[in-house]
């Protein structure tokens, strides 16, 4: 088992250590017999100086970063494409990692995340505890800064009051900016948890650390553990593409938004909209196997067919079938380059709070059934006006 070691610990346990050795050699020499056994009760001594700093090793606290500057740092760590350096999870591990995601959410003070510290170095990875702007997180983060790094993830839980929805970052690399759009959409929303893959996609060859499509992964675990520990949590997974690779799509989309399920949500509805909203030509669609004429589908898409997104649809994404799998909520959010790229930190903005507004509404004012029909008849009706005038 790793354990964690302060510096003031090693220096004890060095300024000791140096002290007795140089009492001992001068002792060995007037008395050989006395030498050895200082030299055996020194080095008991200092066995059991590690031992005391082993089981006292505490949570890490983070008063000096803002979440965005700490999932800043975060995403620095992930581990590169085509590297090797993704570690690939035994069984064991994946169940050790249960235990200790099943433990951070159930922690409710400091004292509960240090019982969580031995499983945590055995896996070598940290328990923090981050202080930012009046909010406090529970967190799990990597030990390892260097080559030993395993690519596992990091993984963060809002303390007090909190919106019961997760954002999640698969493709921390792959799919540039979804981690500080994430992270501020995070923040913003005052959402629960915030999960970020530790690996490019490709670490180790094409789809070796893909979590949103592996089973066997720590980011899966953690992910389930959250949402079996909760009622009613939505799952906001945030991705990114590129139009250039999609020529079924019509030019100048921005966004693509979907349930995974093949049915448009209030809540894939609610976010669509807003980003219809948004000052500016900023266009979102909907993958959907509704009729081309259903009023969500002309909605959302006006006159395509939502199986036109089939690409981007997540159908096969493994959080949404389990969370969907027990009633709950997944909305999978695919940000074209305009949005991460090319419209620089103003459309950053512009979508992480769009993605804010519209986790917030969902889990703290969902419309009653009749309002929802009427807004889906307006936004349809409003969709068949443009149309008409184009």
């Amino acid at each position: 088992m790793s354990y964690f070691f302060s510096s003031v610990s090693i220096s004890l346990i060095s300024t000791v250590a140096m002290n007795a050795l140089r009492s001992i050699f001068a002792l060995n020499r007037s008395n050989p017999l006395r030498g050895c056994s200082a030299l055996s009760a020194t080095c008991m001594l200092c066995s059991t100086i590690i031992f005391a700093a082993a089981a006292n090793a505490e949570v890490i606290f983070i008063n000096d970063q803002s979440v965005e500057s700490h999932v800043a740092r975060l995403r620095s760590q992930v581990i590169p494409r085509d590297s090797q350096g993704y570690l690939v999870p035994s069984a064991q591990e994946r169940a050790d990692f249960r235990s200790l995601a099943d433990g951070l959410w159930n922690a409710g003070s400091t004292t509960d995340l240090n019982q969580l510290v031995p499983l945590a170095q055995s896996l070598d990875y940290d328990v923090i505890r981050l202080s930012d702007a009046g909010s406090t997180y529970f967190g799990l983060q990597e030990s390892n800064t260097g080559a030993d790094r395993k690519g596992w993830g990091s993984f963060l839980l809002r303390q007090g009051d909190a919106s019961n929805a997760l954002v999640q970052v698969p493709h921390p690399l792959n799919d540039i900016n979804t981690p500080s759009i994430s992270a501020q959409a995070f923040v913003d929303s005052n959402a629960r948890g915030l999960l970020i893959a530790g690996a490019h996609r490709n670490a180790n060859g094409q789809g070796t650390a893909d979590v949103a499509h592996l089973t066997e992964s720590v980011f899966h675990e953690v992910h389930q553990s959250f949402v079996e520990n909760a009622s009613d949590l939505s799952v906001w997974q945030i991705h990114g593409f590129n139009i250039d690779l999609h020529p079924e799509f019509p030019a100048g989309i921005d966004a693509v938004i979907s349930s995974g399920t093949g049915s448009v949500t209030e809540f894939v509805l609610g976010l669509d909209q807003r980003i219809d909203n948004l000052p500016g030509d900023w266009t979102s669609h909907t993958y959907n196997t509704l009729n081309l004429n259903d009023p969500l589908n002309i909605a959302t898409n006006e006159d395509l067919a939502g199986s036109t997104f089939s690409s981007l649809a997540a159908t096969t994404n493994i959080q949404q079938q389990h969370i969907t799998s027990l009633g709950g909520q997944f909305v999978h959010v695919e940000l074209e380059q305009s949005f991460r790229i090319d419209g620089g930190d103003f459309a950053r903005q512009l979508i992480s709070q769009s993605i804010a507004d519209a986790i917030s509404s969902s889990v703290t004012a969902v419309p009653e059934p009749n309002s929802v029909a009427i807004v889906v008849l307006l936004s349809g009706w409003i969709a068949l006006t443009r149309r008409r005038t184009q």
